[in-house]
């Protein structure tokens, strides 16, 4: 097994909790260690994980508040919430794997993660 070293761990383990940044830094942190460290699969993919995690919710995020605003949505508030609960407990799920040098796939998502 390679050595992970702790640049690697802290660049994955920012991947995953990059949302803390606020704004669209939870999608360009990701998406820039993505692009920088493609020659290192294991920042790489922890990167590439994060990154479809973060437009997930961003969608969904763009979706439930479309229909907000529609007046219709207003019930998918709570859903949204869940939405944004499971992301920060698989985002933490992933940095405590990355800081511990271990590979993580988020739930759900890993159909879309494959393909990139």
């Amino acid at each position: 097994m390679n050595h992970i070293t702790g640049e690697q761990k802290v660049l994955a383990l920012l991947a995953h909790i990059s949302y803390f940044i606020g704004g669209v830094g939870f999608i360009l942190a990701p998406l820039v260690i993505f692009v920088l460290k493609q020659n290192d699969s294991f920042v790489y993919e922890h990167a590439k994980q994060a990154l479809i995690a973060h437009l997930a919710i961003a969608a969904a995020s763009f979706i439930i508040w479309a229909s907000c605003t529609l007046v219709i949505g207003i019930v998918f508030l709570p859903v949204l919430a869940v939405l944004w609960l499971i992301l920060l407990v698989t985002s933490v799920l992933g940095a405590i794997k990355a800081f511990n040098g271990e590979t993580y796939q988020y739930p759900f998502i890993q159909r879309f993660v494959d393909r990139l």
